[in-house]
């Protein structure tokens, strides 16, 4: 692939795995020479030991060179929001910035949108539905009576359905919060009609 490519960006995440270990993972963004197509291709996981600014610069750097990508044509580097990735001063992105003076930076798109849908969460009416969720969620998961009612239902009136549980929110994740929403949004009327049903079953 390495030769393939004329310019290209480095997206890079720095996380922990099971093992406790610091890690970087790797993938480059870059335009096919045929197709014209963008493509963002993973790399490698790469253990870190330094987590300054400084140290996460040379470990991208020193990977890309033993990957044989040509340091000189990087065009662009996608990080997330963190002061070490990010910072002006000490940052992945100055360092890298300080020897590949055309290679810029960009918030990675992901992370910005989860912190507009984490600001968009304090709306009250947004704030209001989410608690409805999540209380939902929760009337369904701490009865196993009522779990089994739902799956029942669910398969009932809707039979392609796979899922037949109710998603909990995810705090984190703004794709589980997605899914949980369209879950509940989707078998609104199954659940209002399994309440009352709850209801009769219980007296």
């Amino acid at each position: 692939m390495s030769g393939s490519l004329f310019f290209y960006s480095v997206l890079a995440d720095e996380t922990t795995d099971i093992s406790q270990i610091e890690q970087f993972s790797l993938c480059v963004l870059y335009v096919e020479d045929q197709s014209y197509k963008i493509r963002e291709d993973f790399l490698t996981f790469v253990p870190v030991y330094d987590v300054t600014g400084e140290g996460l610069a040379n470990t991208v750097l020193e990977t890309l060179s033993i990957l044989v990508l040509d340091l000189k044509k990087m065009r662009g580097q996608g990080y997330d929001g963190a002061a070490t990735m990010r910072g002006q001063l000490r940052g992945v992105q100055t360092s890298i910035k300080e020897n590949l003076t055309l290679a810029l930076y960009t918030h990675c798109s992901s992370h910005s949108l989860n912190l507009c849908l984490s600001d968009a969460s304090n709306i009250p009416s947004i704030r209001h539905c989410m608690g409805v969720i999540k209380e939902v969620c929760r009337f369904f998961h701490m009865s196993a009576i009522r779990t089994e009612i739902l799956k029942s239902m669910i398969s009932d009136c809707c039979p392609e359905q796979k899922k037949k549980k109710l998603i909990s929110l995810c705090e984190t994740r703004w794709v589980e919060r997605h899914d949980s929403v369209f879950f509940i949004q989707r078998h609104f009327r199954t659940n209002l009609s399994l309440s009352f049903e709850n209801r009769r079953r219980i007296k």
